[in-house]
This record gives structure tokens, C-alpha cells and sequence, in this order.
């Protein structure tokens, strides 16, 4: 039986100050908990039904799994359909951010959905970006809904929190390219890209902002494939994310 000290450990998690303060966040559900198994991540405490335990335990060697009835994992869940397993996971140890200009990455400023931003670390982890650069605004990337929604990609992908305007100082000092999505931008699929770079992607209302502006030197454009009377304003960040990591690693074959 989970305590309700646990119960309320647990559902402080929601919240990053109490994240902070524990150095732990919570993974949820069967595909998700799995994906810690192809990671260096470290697990606290694993609370599942005594079905997941019966078929799952061998894999989890050394770790602390405590079984839970249907009832008490809803308690402690905030997803909507109550998981079968749900994991305490110690953050990753936290290690600066060293620009590399050989690597591409992709730099995120003041992207606040956490659903948006879990895609991103997902579309990342997929065509092989070295790294996310976030601003400090950014949404956590621990926050409950940002882990759902990378599947497990937020356990690869090394995510570096800073402030945006000096690594892009950085970037133009070692005379690495600087995207931007832009609609005034350069059609993205005749322009000549790189295999090294930053790729900014901006905030879901404003897109990139002013001050972040002023640091790229390459404003690109996804086109439309529609009459512009009848095109949406824009593309989700994440859709718009998608696209252009295509697009560098297609050039990268």
C-alpha cells in the first residue's frame, strides 16, 4: 500500500519548485518508462500494478518497485486514463553547454507549451540534432505533459537551459551559421544549407523575437503549398520543427 506521504511527494512533482527541490520528476506509463531502459537515467521508485511487475520486473535490476493497486496509481497519475506504471527518475546531471561547430542544433527561444516542446526533444532525438539550447523562459523540460509527449526522447537528448543571446554571440564568433524561420526568410528547400549550425525556432504567439533576431544570418522560409487567401497564418512550432530537420537531414544523406 502507497502512504499518503507518498501520495503527496508524488503529486507535488507537478510542479517544478517541488521538482527542484527533490531532483526528481515523473515519468508515466508503459512506453515511456520502458524508453528509461535505453538511457543513462536513474530511477528512484517504480509503482505499478502487479501485472506490469509480473511481466516488466527482471528488466528494472536493482531498482525499488513497489506495487500499486488501479485505485492508488489514479491518486498519483495526472494522466487521463490511469497508467499501468509510473516512475520516480532522478534528473540527469546537469553539464555546461560547449559549442561545437562541427555539430547542428537546435536553439528554442521562450517556447512555453510543454506539448510542443516534448515533441521537439522527440523530432530531435529522431533525425539526430546534438543537442536542444533553450531559453531560460522555455517550459521545463521535466514538466509531466513535456515528458509524455517526447516518449522518452527527453531521457537522450541532452537539453541545455541558458541565455540565448550569448551562446548566438558564441555562435557568430566561431563563425557557425545561425538559422531563423522567418516568413520574410529564404525558401528553405533551394537554399544551401549546412551540416553544422544553430537552428532557431520561436516562442508559439511571437515566433522569434527581436533581441534573438539580431543574431542570425540566415532567415529561412518553409513555402507554401497552398493559395496564401486560403494558407494558415503559420505552422505549429513543432510541425515547423519537423520540417526543417527534414530538410538539414536530407541534405546531410
Amino acid at each position: 500500500m502507497i502512504s499518503k506521504n507518498c501520495i503527496k511527494h508524488i503529486t507535488s512533482l507537478e510542479k517544478k519548485k517541488f521538482r527542484l527541490e527533490s531532483g526528481t520528476f515523473i515519468a508515466e506509463g508503459r512506453k515511456t518508462v520502458a524508453e528509461i531502459l535505453r538511457s543513462d537515467m536513474k530511477i528512484k521508485t517504480v509503482f505499478a500494478l502487479k501485472s506490469w511487475i509480473q511481466e516488466n520486473a527482471s528488466k528494472f535490476k536493482n531498482t525499488d518497485i513497489q506495487e500499486v493497486t488501479q485505485e492508488e496509481i489514479s491518486k498519483i497519475s495526472v494522466m487521463q486514463s490511469s497508467p499501468e506504471v509510473l516512475a520516480e527518475v532522478f534528473f540527469k546531471p546537469e553539464k555546461p553547454l560547449v559549442l561545437d561547430d562541427k555539430k547542428l542544433y537546435l536553439a528554442l527561444d521562450s517556447v512555453r507549451d510543454p506539448g510542443n516542446f516534448g515533441t521537439i526533444i522527440r523530432i530531435a532525438d529522431w533525425f539526430g540534432i546534438d543537442g536542444i539550447i533553450a531559453s531560460e523562459d522555455c517550459v521545463d523540460m521535466y514538466n509531466s505533459k513535456t515528458v509524455q509527449a517526447s516518449m522518452g526522447s527527453v531521457f537522450r537528448v541532452d537539453v541545455f537551459y541558458c541565455g540565448l543571446s550569448g551562446i548566438l554571440q558564441e555562435a557568430q564568433s566561431k563563425k557557425l551559421p545561425v538559422y531563423g524561420t522567418f516568413l520574410e526568410g529564404e525558401n528553405i528547400y533551394k537554399e544551401k544549407l549546412s551540416k553544422n549550425g544553430i537552428i532557431v525556432l520561436g516562442n508559439e504567439g511571437h515566433g522569434i523575437l527581436k533581441e534573438t533576431e539580431k543574431y542570425i544570418n540566415k532567415k529561412i522560409f518553409i513555402p507554401l503549398g497552398s493559395f496564401k487567401d486560403r494558407a494558415p497564418e503559420s505552422l505549429n512550432v513543432s510541425a515547423a520543427t519537423a520540417v526543417v530537420c527534414s530538410e538539414f537531414f536530407r541534405r546531410r544523406l
